[in-house]
């Protein structure tokens, strides 16, 4: 895996989600000279002077040879950091570099710019800003060759957010840019573009006398500090503001009111673990792909809706037009219909009574206006791939996370993400977010033990935490006692409304009454391991194979070892299924 190295903030070089030592100083600044001149050779007495400065020792050459070595080897660079007389020459593509990748996110938007495409420079130009991490090089920034290349950037950068909020403010988004350049402002108070920038993004937001204060502000900072006035572009601004001239309110943008909305339910404070199906689902969103529609498969009780949720607020940068969760069943459990799904997001995107008659036209419509955006659809708890069809935009640049029990193989170009049980360290680490450290530390036997009979599961995980969290006086060893009783766990693993006998029963709701009937049947085995020829008694010996594949599909059941027909089912399924062949008995 390549290293990705990024300079716009503090240094720092990853491979994956692992984050590399650098090594000491000189090394350091070694490899940000480097960076930031990339694709450039640079001199050795330039590699000399960013190391040691005016002082360099007489072996100071060979030194150098070191640290050239010692980056090769560390960090991949054998075939990209290169001797070229009269120095050395990085070579890196611009996913590796955030430099690289910046700068040409900003031409590109000045090139649309140029060609009138101010939403795709609104969306280009955002986000090259949201590569920057804060100052870049901080510790850095005395070293000569980098200072300079540093204040290059920086200019860079200022740049680009004027002609980002220019870009906004044409499409009539002055809400959403009225404060954060209250603080450019205050960094580069006399700049007179962001002035402009800010004295009518605060004019059309009806705060005219701070606009006007503004202007003020400005006129007697020239003054004191330059002796200077503000220029005729403000001057000419400030007297359209006294007048409420009409020319300075954007043009009407229709059903555009909605932009940059975020409709995400929030992002839980303890989210834990999932740390490569993160990766996998970031990486299925990378600028240069083409957004494949990514599916998060798996059981009932996997945290499939709260890994979506967590990944579409990390993914708010890559879609700044806004993002929706959409619920795809109604309150209890039934599949929705498209049409009706469809009218939801075209009214929750502000079209209100204009919304086309037809279903066909409704769909024409959301397409269409997806199409013209960057906008994130989470797609929560699809019954079948029909359902979810019709909702993938059929072009543009939006995404969609889509959450199931079952894979949806009939979707086309689909990316799957299996989203399975904890591992055991996930779950300790889900546990001791909501239990607190101290518990966990004082009996870790009991904690294990614990995990053993709630299972890995997020759900029961958080179940049994929201119970303990609960009863601060209740120990984890007489707590896991109660767990492992079969006659107690159903209802221990029940916090307001909801429990483990819910979550089964909505299961059931997916199963055809044959399938449903037989697992019922399996609540009859004494453990969660099965064999194909411990269900044949229970289910029939000639259809036992087919309903073990159906309720695999579903992901009532997994199975552990295809060669050896060996099965598992989660223990809460196996009772709750057992209460429901008692209750219906009775």
């Amino acid at each position: 895996m390549d290293v990705e190295f990024a300079i716009l903030g503090p240094l720092e070089a990853r491979r994956g989600a692992v984050q590399l030592d650098l090594g000491p100083f000189k090394r350091r600044a070694l490899l940000a000279a480097l960076l930031v001149r990339i694709n450039n050779v640079v001199s050795v007495p330039s590699l000399i002077e960013a190391a040691w400065g005016d002082a360099p020792p007489r072996t100071a050459q060979k030194n150098l040879q070191v640290y050239v070595a010692a980056l090769r080897k560390d960090l991949g660079l054998r075939d990209d950091l290169l001797y070229v007389p009269p120095g050395y020459r990085l070579r890196l593509p611009a996913r590796q570099l955030d430099m690289v990748s910046f700068t040409e996110l900003v031409k590109s938007g000045k090139r649309a710019l140029r060609g009138g495409d101010t939403r795709t420079a609104r969306r280009l130009l955002g986000d090259a800003l949201n590569l920057w991490r804060g100052d870049p090089l901080p510790d850095l920034a005395q070293v000569p060759l980098i200072a300079a290349e540093v204040a290059r950037l920086t200019d860079l950068r200022l740049t680009a957010f004027e002609d980002w909020v220019e870009a906004e403010l044409d499409l009539g988004h002055h809400a959403r840019v009225v404060d954060v350049l209250t603080e450019w402002v205050r960094e580069n108070p006399f700049r007179e573009r962001l002035r402009r920038c800010q004295m009518l993004a605060l004019y059309r937001c009806g705060r005219q006398t701070e606009a006007l204060a503004e202007f003020e502000s400005l006129r007697q900072a020239l003054t004191r500090e330059l002796g200077l006035r503000p220029s005729p572009v403000l001057e000419r601004l400030y007297q359209a503001i006294l007048r409420g001239d009409e020319d300075l309110y954007p043009p009407h943008l229709e059903n555009d009111t909605v932009a940059h909305m975020s409709m995400l339910p929030r992002d839980l404070a303890d989210f834990a673990g999932r740390d490569q199906q993160i990766l996998d689902i970031l990486d299925a969103f990378e600028e240069e792909k083409l957004n494949p529609p990514v599916v998060l498969f798996g059981p009932a009780g996997s945290g499939k809706t709260s890994l979506a949720v967590h990944v579409a607020h990390r993914l708010r940068a890559r879609f700044p037009d806004g993002q929706l969760f959409v619920g795809l069943r109604d309150a209890s459990g039934a599949e929705r219909g498209t049409a009706e799904i469809v009218a939801e997001v075209l009214r929750l995107t502000g079209f209100g009574v204009d919304l086309p008659e037809s279903p066909e036209e409704r769909l024409a419509t959301y397409r269409a206006w997806l199409a013209e955006r960057r906008f994130l659809l989470v797609l929560d708890d699809a019954a079948a791939p029909a359902q979810v069809r019709c909702l993938i935009p059929g072009t543009g640049d939006s995404g969609v996370i889509v959450t199931s029990r079952r894979r949806l193989d009939a979707v086309e170009s689909v990316h799957h993400v299996p989203v399975g049980a904890f591992d055991q360290s996930e779950a300790l680490e889900l546990l001791r977010k909501l239990i607190g450290d101290r518990r966990i530390t004082a009996d870790p036997v009991a904690a294990r033990r614990l995990l053993a009979a709630a299972g890995c599961s997020p759900m029961t995980i958080r179940l049994a935490g929201a119970r303990l969290a609960a009863r601060p006086d209740l120990s984890l060893s007489d707590f896991t006692a109660r767990l492992a009783d079969d006659r107690l766990l159903l209802d221990e693993l029940t916090v307001g409304d909801r429990s483990l006998r819910a979550c089964a029963a909505s299961l059931e709701r997916d199963l055809d009454p044959s399938t449903h009937q037989a697992l019922r049947r399996l609540g009859a085995l004494p453990d969660e391991q099965f064999t194909l020829g411990d269900a044949a008694p229970l289910l029939g010996p000639d259809v036992a194979q087919a309903v073990l594949d159906t309720l695999e599909e579903a992901q009532v059941i997994e199975i552990e070892s295809r060669a050896d027909a060996v099965y598992r089912i989660p223990r809460w399924v196996r009772l709750f299924a057992r209460e429901s062949a008692m209750r219906e008995g009775a």
